[in-house]
C-alpha cells in the first residue's frame, strides 16, 4: 500500500530572505548595538578618592589622653602594660591614642628606644638594683689610659694564672694577666700597647679554648 504524499507548498527563495532579516533585526534589537573595529569601547568613569581629614587638635587630645591612661596602668610596674582597646586600630584617634599610651609609660620607665626594655646606658637603668649591679666601668689600674681596647684590657686583666705543656713535654706557666700587663712596657693608649694586649690574648685563646 502507498503512502499518500503531503501537499505543501515549497517556501520560495524570496520568502526565505525576508525571513533571515527579520531574524537578524529582531536579534541585533535583543542585543542591542554592535560595535565595529573603529568604535572606542566604553570605560567607566573613575570616582574621586574619598578624603578623611582629621583636627589636629582631636589628635592631640587623643595622644594626651593615651599618655596619662599608659602612665595610669603603669602603677608600680617595671615592665609596659597594653591596653584592651577594642576599637579600629586603623583610624587616626585609636593610633594617636596608643602613641601616646606607649610613649607614657616609656617616659616613666625611662625607656628611651621605645622597645619595652630599658637598656644599660637608657636613662631608666639603675645600676644598683638590675644585672650585675655594679656601677660605673671597672678600669684595671693596668689600662689606665687605654681607650680605644679599654674592655679587652680590662678582660686581658681579670685572667687568672694558668700553666700548658707543649708538644716535647716542657711544662710553661704564665702569670695572672694583671701581672702580664705590668710587664708591658709600651704605654696604654699606643699602638705598641695594643699590640701586646692583643698577643696576650692570643696567648690566651691558644691554651685555654678548644
Amino acid at each position: 500500500m502507498r503512502m499518500p504524499h503531503l501537499l505543501a507548498r515549497r517556501p520560495r527563495p524570496a520568502a526565505l530572505l525576508a525571513a533571515g532579516l527579520a531574524t537578524a533585526l529582531l536579534g541585533a534589537a535583543a542585543l542591542g548595538p554592535t560595535l565595529d573595529a573603529d568604535t572606542p569601547a566604553a570605560t567607566p568613569k573613575a570616582h574621586p578618592a574619598a578624603i578623611v581629614t582629621v583636627d589636629t587638635a582631636d589628635l592631640v587630645a587623643a595622644y594626651n589622653g593615651g599618655w596619662m591612661a599608659g602612665v595610669a596602668a603603669l602603677g608600680d610596674d617595671s615592665k609596659p602594660t597594653y591596653p584592651d582597646v577594642v576599637a579600629d586600630g586603623s583610624a587616626p584617634g585609636t593610633v594617636a591614642w596608643m602613641d601616646g599610651w606607649t610613649d607614657g609609660q616609656a617616659d616613666v620607665l625611662g625607656d628611651d628606644n621605645r622597645d619595652g626594655v630599658v637598656d644599660e646606658d637608657e636613662s631608666g637603668w639603675d645600676c644598683h638594683t638590675v644585672d650585675n649591679r655594679k656601677c660605673g666601668p671597672t678600669v684595671p689600674a693596668q689600662c689606665l689610659g687605654e681607650l680605644d681596647f679599654a674592655d679587652p684590657c680590662a678582660t686581658v686583666a681579670e685572667r687568672p694564672a694558668y700553666a700548658w705543656t707543649d708538644a716535647d713535654g716542657t711544662p710553661h706557666s704564665v702569670a695572672a694577666g694583671r701581672e702580664l700587663l705590668t710587664r708591658v712596657t709600651a704605654v696604654p693608649g699606643t699602638e705598641e700597647f695594643a699590640a701586646a694586649l692583643f698577643a696576650l690574648d692570643t696567648q690566651w685563646a691558644q691554651h685555654n679554648e678548644d
